[in-house]
């Protein structure tokens, strides 16, 4: 049986993220078994107002600013360059764009650091408290929650799939999503399935390993990698790496 890949992702990245990698040559089962669902908040103008640089570390973030403002002229700095991609297709001409995790962002923003007050957009989870951060470096900054997360329940055809067995392949794009899945699995016991983790970055790994908060049996993983790099692209080769190793007819003997 070819590998399987289950997308944990909110619908709409699972959906895109599904589309990629069918382009892209993956030619195995795809479920998409969303963990997350956002939920846009309101943005108060006087909180944008007084923003002289924006700092957006998700799509989400870019979406909830241009609903709640038709100012596009702020310099922007975004996590990476698919938010930068949005950031520019909503009209922001002023974008910088770093490379692909809050850790970069971070190094960005200090080593090149703006002169007006910067306004970190955010979910309520978030890897990095920014704005602290910048903070501590003597930069005037503040963030601003615009959009939620909230936890979603394994749904049942992924759950189904986990206990068929065979080898899926399971790619986690935060730490907070890598946690959602081990709780989400821990009580299912996988032992049919063979589960290969692929992390965008050593941090989303960790979580994963960790096990599930409640202190049950951790998850047996097959395998576990990191991506090459903290975006789409790399997480896009390493399942298509995945499945060339995987693939029945490859598998040694």
């Amino acid at each position: 049986m070819p590998p399987c890949l289950i997308l944990t992702r909110p619908r709409h990245e699972s959906a895109r993220f599904a589309h990629d990698a069918r382009q892209a040559g993956w030619r195995g089962a795809i479920v998409c078994a969303p963990l997350l669902r956002i939920e846009p908040l309101p943005v108060p103008p006087h909180v944008l107002a007084g923003a002289g640089s924006l700092v957006v570390t998700s799509q989400h973030a870019v979406t909830a600013l241009a609903r709640a403002t038709r100012r596009r002229d702020w310099p922007i700095w975004c996590v990476g360059p698919r938010t930068g991609q949005a950031a520019q297709a909503a009209g922001f001409a002023q974008v910088r764009v770093a490379g692909g995790d809050a850790v970069s962002l971070r190094a960005r923003l200090i080593a090149d650091p703006p002169r007006e007050p910067v306004l970190h957009l955010r979910g309520n989870h978030a890897a990095m408290d920014i704005a602290a951060e910048l903070r501590a470096q003597g930069i005037e900054a503040q963030a601003q929650v615009v959009y939620r997360q909230e936890a979603l329940a394994l749904p049942a055809e992924a759950a189904a799939r986990f206990a068929q067995g065979g080898d899926l392949v399971l790619p986690v794009f935060s730490p907070r999503s890598a946690r959602l899945l081990v709780a989400a699995l821990a009580p299912l016991r996988p032992d049919a399935a063979h589960l290969h983790l692929l992390a965008i970055s050593a941090a989303a790994r960790d979580a994963a390993l960790a096990g599930p908060d409640n202190g049950a049996r951790g998850l047996v993983w097959q395998g576990v990698q990191v991506a090459a790099r903290p975006d789409a692209p790399a997480m896009l080769a390493g399942i298509l790496a995945l499945q060339a190793a995987l693939e029945p007819l490859k598998k040694p003997r």
